[in-house]
């Protein structure tokens, strides 16, 4: 029920898609949106919600890829 609720609010039609990953992206960013981070150019993170400065932990295997949106929990 959440995962669907998530979806119609993103606009994204409620079906089984295994490989639609940007449906899934989307439902799981707007789900998570208050714990999500955005690259900045000097390689740390800053939340969106409430702004504060954050960091990968090195021993992630994000740590080497620096994504430029991360979700997490």
């Amino acid at each position: 029920d959440q995962l669907e609720g998530l979806l119609e609010r993103v606009e994204t039609e409620v079906m089984s898609s295994p490989g639609d990953l940007e449906a899934i992206r989307k439902a799981i960013t707007s789900g998570y949106f208050p714990h999500c981070a955005r690259l900045q150019k000097n390689g740390s993170y800053t939340t969106v919600k409430h702004p504060q400065t954050v960091h990968i932990h090195p021993s992630s295997g994000l740590a080497q890829v620096l994504p430029r949106w991360a979700v997490y929990h």
